[in-house]
């Protein structure tokens, strides 16, 4: 014991020595910072929410010092070192009480070390509890603190602490325990982490519960006596029950994983990031990122809930959804799979999304169209269609025949396209050639490997939903391709920009090819093989189906948003026909109801939009100021502005100089036309060529029919800026809100009109007692329940009268 004590006493004797260098001139040491220790990087979505933390090892997320709540630097200090705000990076006080301490125990049982020595121990030094470390470490104390100020070198130790669980600094520890940043930590919690200091393991409020508590009640007392707080506080805040987030094995995982391990991989191939695959690695896992998606949460919510309530079974096919905004090139949602995480499915962690590249069947037959309409073809040209055709190929003959063997007579090329006549699209791609059209697939953005084979005119060749949005989306941009994109921006964890992302844009085609392609598109929806599809707005989309049901797909998109539906099979390929499938599945089917679920929750709050068409003789409808020969502006005199049907190279490109601003963009002035008690299709479309974008509000409207529109907003004939949205006010209640009557309606026209607003339905062939015509009942819905105005939250029971087409 004595000898215990003597060296004891020879170590204060040198300490003493150290810090008697309070008093003189001694050499600032260098900012250490963080040290050798990683930053976690963070992943935003584009509303700001946090979707991923990436770090290897230490987890950890700096904050700055006035982010700290004062409490919890109070606690810190209360609990840590109570002298920190008056000693010179060594406490003599707290050295001989140490000492003390220690000798009488014959080991050591205290430490002595202020904040100031925890740090450089943290950052520069060891945890070799030696005579010659300590003085090394107070030594280097006296120096930092003639370097750095009191809240410089707090902050640094906040940020280097652990406190268990894997959590480094208490940025990291506030979300990890109590999911929150660390300005929102309360006394009670601010408290808590302190007690977590000096043995994180053994308070640790996940194991160890009470130990965490009784920690607690100690850093409080210390607050307490030290002025920081009343007794009333530090009563208050121990009665607080500790509410912790999820657990870490939990809260590690990433929301929206196909999306964010989709950006994972890309990343660590951006050379902006790094040189070598190392150094990539080390910027995304160690060095503090931000990252700022493009990934819109509600929308990515939309495509998760479509294909959920549409998939209903478990061992059913899969689903893959991306949607883009084909004006950025932003990736709005990706859905990749039914659960990334679970253990039991071996692909649950291969993207159908991105990695999965699957047959397009005739989703790919407008980019054939897009190639014959640059080669010269008109839509209201005519071909033979029939039911077969035999093309010579370069190394065969190439036998094509319709779907279901069906015959058609002579068709216009828009009329093929609508109703997807295989024949008629085998003999435009032999017109047209398999090397163009590879070509004008890869300008639209197909990435994925394609061979100018004739098959490719129906999808043929494999391709993937990222590729497939992102084409179309060229159809819906005007014939410019924008590159998807994933992150807008990269910042260091103090705001520097490391990559400010612009994605590429390129000219794909001309925008009378796409216009003319989205016209031919738009009556797919309308009247073709993708009414299901159909969601009250204008939309364009085009259905697939491979060989054997083995693919479906329905591509569609509006001015805001392209999207690719897939379904199939992922791992077996099998076929998705009954009794495999309830049904035989194509795109006009789940794809086509999964997109217009998506879209209707998607664009619920954007006003509605027009898509440019071309018009039946190739022209495009544009308003021009006929006083000066400029397109229209908002500002034109309205008696000028005179809308004329032009060829696509006459159309004037500058926005009258004469009576608008420089920096008037829209286009199509004048007042707001009355609207109220039209059709809702004619007034969108009559307010569309006013140059006003819609939006559609729904409320009781007395014993008016539903849909009628009983008022607008502004007023008609009231001035209004082009492109301002014109509100309508229509008769409620919403359509999907409350049960449609489908009473005498066919099976086939009542499953059309309910899976447009994804109302689940059961069908039930019972004679009616009394049909009257029985002839003309036949096969027509004569009872249903829920009847019409009840709430659409159930399945709705269907009475059908045998016999009918249907």
């Amino acid at each position: 014991m004595i000898r215990g004590n003597r060296r004891w006493i020879s170590g204060l004797v040198a300490l003493a020595l150290v810090a008697s260098a309070c008093s003189l001139t001694v050499a600032p040491l260098e900012d250490p910072g963080i040290g050798e220790s990683s930053l976690t990087t963070i992943v935003y979505a584009a509303d700001g929410s946090i979707l991923a933390h990436w770090h290897a090892g230490e987890d950890r997320t700096l904050v700055v010092y006035d982010d700290i709540p004062q409490h919890l630097i109070d606690a810190v200090v209360a609990i840590e070192d109570e002298r920190y705000w008056d000693h010179p990076g060594v406490d003599l006080r707290a050295i001989l009480r140490a000492a003390e301490a220690n000798g009488a125990a014959g080991e050591i049982v205290q430490g002595g070390s202020t904040i100031t020595q925890q740090y450089l121990k943290n950052v520069l030094l060891t945890n070799a509890r030696t005579l010659d470390r300590k003085l090394e470490e107070a030594a280097l104390a006296v120096r930092l603190e003639e370097g750095l100020t009191k809240e410089q070198i707090l902050e640094r130790y906040l940020n280097t602490i652990y406190l268990g669980d894997g959590a480094y600094g208490v940025g990291t520890a506030a979300v990890h325990y109590f999911d929150k940043d660390v300005d929102e930590l309360t006394l009670a919690e601010a408290s808590l982490l302190a007690a977590l200091i000096q043995a994180p393991g053994a308070t640790n409020p996940r194991t160890n519960a009470e130990e965490a508590i009784t920690r607690r009640k100690i850093v409080l007392d210390k607050m307490v006596e030290q002025g920081y707080v009343t007794s009333a506080e530090a009563a208050a805040a121990s009665l607080e029950q500790i509410v912790l987030a999820a657990p870490a094995r939990i809260t590690a995982r990433a929301r929206y994983p196909y999306f964010v391990e989709e950006l994972k991989q890309q990343l660590l191939d951006d050379v902006r990031l790094g040189e070598t695959p190392t150094d990539r690695y080390n910027a995304l896992f160690q060095g503090g990122l931000r990252i700022f998606t493009t990934l819109e949460p509600a929308i990515q919510d939309a495509a998760e809930q479509a294909v959920t309530a549409v998939m209903v079974e478990d061992d059913g096919p899969d689903a893959a959804v991306v949607s883009i905004d084909p004006r950025t090139g932003y990736v709005k949602a990706i859905v990749g799979g039914r659960d990334f995480y679970d253990e039991d499915d071996p692909i649950a962690q291969f993207n159908l999304a991105t990695q999965g590249r699957r047959q397009p069947g005739s989703s790919f037959k407008p980019f054939v169209l897009a190639a014959a309409l640059e080669n010269g073809t008109d839509l209201y040209d005519v071909f033979e269609a029939g039911r077969t055709v035999e093309v010579q190929t370069d190394s065969r003959i190439w036998t094509v025949e319709n779907y279901n063997q069906s015959a058609f007579p002579p068709l216009t090329v828009l009329e093929a396209t609508v109703y997807s006549v295989n024949v008629v699209y085998a003999r435009l791609m032999d017109a047209v050639g398999p090397a163009q059209v590879k070509d004008l697939a890869e300008r639209a953005g197909i990435t994925s490997e394609l061979q100018p084979y004739h098959a490719l005119a129906l999808g043929a060749q494999e391709v993937s939903p990222l590729d497939m949005a992102s084409a179309y989306g060229s159809f819906a941009a005007d014939g410019l391709h924008v590159e998807p994109t994933m992150f807008t921006a990269i910042e260091t964890h103090d705001g520097a920009v490391v990559i400010e992302n612009e994605p590429a844009i390129t000219q794909a085609f001309e925008h009378t090819v796409a216009d003319q392609v989205t016209t031919a598109l738009t009556e797919v929806v309308k009247r073709g093989t993708a009414q299901r599809a159909r969601i009250g707005r204008p939309i364009a989309g085009k259905t697939g189906t491979s060989q054997e049901h083995r693919d479906a797909w329905f591509v569609g998109y509006t001015p805001e948003l392209s999207t690719a539906v897939w379904v199939g099979f992922a791992q077996t390929n099998d076929t998705m026909e009954e009794p495999v499938t309830p049904i035989t599945v194509t795109g006009g089917t789940w794809p086509a109801e999964i997109w217009a679920l998506f879209s209707l929750n998607a664009l619920a709050t954007v006003p509605y939009s027009q898509l440019a068409v071309a018009g039946e003789d190739g022209t495009v409808a544009v308003d021009v100021d006929l006083s000066t020969g400029y397109l229209a502006g908002p500002l034109c005199p309205h008696e000028h502005i005179h809308r004329l049907q032009l060829p696509p190279g006459d159309v004037p490109t500058v926005i009258c100089p004469i009576h608008n601003p420089s920096d008037i963009v829209g286009i199509g002035a004048g007042q707001v036309p009355p609207v109220i008690g039209l059709e809702l299709g004619e007034a969108v479309s009559a307010l569309n060529r006013a140059g006003f974008e819609v939006r559609l509000d729904w409320e009781d409207g007395g014993n008016l029919p539903q849909g009628t529109i009983f008022g607008q907003a502004p007023d008609a004939g009231v001035p209004a800026q082009a492109g301002s949205i014109v509100t309508l006010v229509l008769a409620g209640p919403e359509p999907g809100a409350v049960m449609p009557s489908v009473l005498g309606l066919t099976m086939e026209d009542a499953r059309t009109e309910l899976d447009l607003f994804g109302i689940p339905m059961q069908f039930i062939e019972e004679a009616e007692s009394d049909p009257g015509d029985a002839a003309r009942r036949a096969g027509r819905i004569w009872k249903q329940s829920p009847g019409a105005g009840s709430a659409a939250d159930a399945t709705v029971s269907l009475w059908v009268n045998p016999g009918g087409d249907s």
